[in-house]
């Protein structure tokens, strides 16, 4: 895959960031109205690997790191069902039990949890915060794509249920397992209240050790409109300049995109990171 030409001319200003979201809301009248999904990374990756996979740095075995997985999962639920301070608008733990692994995947991930689960969020605001938040001596990406190139998932019922929240879900594929497939899928449940907060929704593979970004990619092609996932540059001049106009124009601040304290907890991670960077 060649980033480049999904790339698009780097941001250097709000306003270039004002004239995005313009250009994404005018709809192309011969088609129904986009819905855009996106994801703000702080440095250049030009590519889209889930945190667990960066755990495998030196050797990458499909057979170990689904031993890891399942493991976490099976420790997680465990620990999860004994919790004495849940709060009640967490899921219960029938609701991420055997059967529902990938909104077991969902809840780990909200508690800090590295999974082969990639977040996305339905407000480019967001996105561009969490591009803007960390690094501020790198460039930063922002991620896009027309959420109809997973349409083919709805025709599957086995699928289609991934992308609905439900209070009562049938049983989940077992996608985890499917070895050798280039399957990628919407897990759009909204199980959190961070998750609602931040309008947020994952994508998973099939592969333990897949980029998203191909394979995103191969759906925007075989809709016959490959401009319906892009990456955008942010220079790391505009951070600063980005992260104000946020707080100013948008509200949009630590305590809004994480309105709890295990979200408070790992934003003070994550901006300890970026102090490091920035002073050492």
């Amino acid at each position: 895959m060649d980033v480049s030409e999904i790339t698009s001319r780097p941001v250097v200003s709000p306003s270039d960031l004002i004239d995005l979201e313009e250009s994404l809301a005018v709809p192309d009248q011969s088609q129904p109205l986009s819905v855009w999904a996106f994801r703000g990374q702080p440095k250049g990756f030009q590519t889209l690997v889930p945190s667990f996979q960066r755990i495998f740095t030196s050797k990458k075995s499909v057979g170990t790191a689904e031993i890891i997985e399942r493991d976490l999962i099976y420790a997680f639920r465990t620990h999860y069902a004994k919790l004495p301070d849940r709060t009640q608008d967490m899921p219960l733990p029938d609701q991420i039990a055997e059967g529902f692994d990938l909104r077991c995947l969902s809840v780990m991930q909200h508690y800090g949890v590295p999974t082969r689960l990639l977040d996305w969020t339905s407000s480019l605001w967001t996105a561009v915060y969490f591009a803007c938040a960390g690094d501020p001596g790198q460039d930063a990406e922002l991620w896009l794509y027309d959420r109809r190139v997973f349409w083919k998932q709805d025709t599957k019922p086995e699928l289609a249920a991934l992308r609905w929240p439900a209070q009562q879900p049938p049983r989940e594929p077992d996608l985890l397992s499917r070895r050798g497939s280039h399957l990628i899928v919407e897990l759009d449940l909204k199980l959190t209240p961070r998750m609602r907060e931040q309008q947020a929704h994952h994508t998973v593979s099939a592969d333990v050790f897949a980029d998203h970004a191909p394979l995103i990619l191969e759906l925007a092609q075989a809709s016959a409109d490959a401009t319906c996932f892009r990456r955008v540059v942010i220079s790391s001049g505009c951070k600063e300049k980005a992260l104000r106009f946020l707080e100013e124009h948008k509200g949009l601040t630590a305590s809004t995109i994480f309105p709890d304290v295990e979200g408070l907890g790992r934003f003070l991670r994550w901006h300890l990171d970026s102090l490091v960077t920035t002073l050492l």
